[in-house]
């Protein structure tokens, strides 16, 4: 017995994903998860809010002197964070 319109798996989900409107919400848990390994564990852990929309990434840091201090490294976190996709996710990050 032959297997007739075989697919590959990843096609099949990436399929699914598009079919029931996903594609949004994985981005948003990427970058979420981006963010957290490019500024590392004590300041994922300090920060309390993240939000995405239009490729802008907006992040509340409950510690000031924290937030100071990554504002200083923004660009740099910046090009960690699009680094670990294939294209630019995220154009400017605003920390609260």
């Amino acid at each position: 017995m032959e297997r007739q319109n075989a697919k590959i798996l990843e096609e099949v989900l990436k399929e699914l994903v598009r079919k029931e409107g996903l594609e949004e919400g994985l981005t948003r848990v990427q970058v979420f998860e981006a963010w957290d390994s490019a500024v590392g564990e004590k300041a994922a852990r300090a920060t309390v809010g993240k939000f995405y929309r239009d490729r802008i990434l907006y992040c509340t840091i409950s510690s000031s002197a924290l937030r100071s201090q990554l504002y200083f490294t923004l660009e740099g976190i910046r090009n960690r964070i699009n680094g670990t996709f294939a294209r630019t996710m995220v154009d400017k990050i605003v920390l609260k």
